[in-house]
Formats: C-alpha cells, structure tokens, sequence
C-alpha cells in the first residue's frame, strides 16, 4: 500500500533520521550530497568543510533535503523538504554544531566523546554550520509484506 504521511509521521522522520541528502544547483548543474545532520523546530542543520558542497551552498538560492527509512523495498518511509540555506557564523553557528554534535555523539560512540566535549567547551572548530529553513515538506510511504 502506498500513502502519503501526515505531518506528525513527516516530522518523526526528520527528528529520527542521521543522514540525508542536500539537492542544490551548483555552478547551474544539479548536485545531490549527503550528509549527517539534526533536525530542530523546523530547520535542518549541518556541517562542512571547504570542499564541493560548501562551495554550492555558499551560491544561496533554493535547496531541497531529502531523507528515508527503508526496511526493504515494500516497506519504506520517505520526506523531501524545500527551503533556503544560511551559513552560520558566531553564536548561531556554535548553537548549530552543538545541536549536531548532541545528535551524533549517542551513534558516533565514545571515541566521539572527546570532540563533543572539546566542542561543548566553547573551542575553536573548523569548517562551517549551515541551516536550511525548511518552508515545505512532504512524505510518502510504502506498507507491504517484509521480504524474506
């Protein structure tokens, strides 16, 4: 059976999901990246080095982020948002790696543990934080029989 979600199941898979993908135009081609990153009150935030990605989200405009949970392929969960990117800087910035870094530390594990607390103690970090503000977001699923 295939269905739309409602906007409670929507939100669940943002806050439950780790890694999704940023959709963006870059240098007027399409370019697809993923990425880890936490969802809270409405916007995705993550974090990135000098490289590719950075460089297509420092061109602004228009962003989609896409993320899904799949059992198998007759049992699926699937959200697409649109929204706009903000690189962060000062407070903002250091308010969006801690909301990351609090996300990832309980599936990074204890060798984690280190950089979150180094992070948490007001330390210098490198690379940018980033925010997509999502203004539209919709789901569809996917309910079958697991395959065996």
């Amino acid at each position: 059976m295939l269905g739309d979600l409602d906007h409670a199941d929507v939100e669940a898979e943002l806050s439950q999901g780790v890694v999704g993908r940023i959709g963006c135009l870059s240098n007027g081609r399409p370019y697809v990246v993923p990425v880890c990153y936490v969802y809270h009150e409405g916007c995705v935030y993550g974090h990135s080095m000098p490289g590719a990605k950075l460089t297509a989200l420092q061109q602004g405009g228009a962003v989609c982020f896409e993320v899904e949970n799949i059992t198998d392929l007759s049992n699926w969960r699937s959200v697409i948002g649109w929204g706009t990117v903000e690189l962060l800087d000062g407070t903002a910035a250091r308010e969006g790696l801690n909301l990351l870094l609090d996300r990832l530390a309980p599936e990074l594990g204890p060798e984690f543990a280190a950089a979150h607390a180094a992070a948490h103690s007001g330390a210098e970090f490198t690379g940018t934080v980033y925010r997509i503000h999502l203004t539209e977001k919709t789901g569809r699923y996917e309910r079958g029989e697991p395959s065996t």
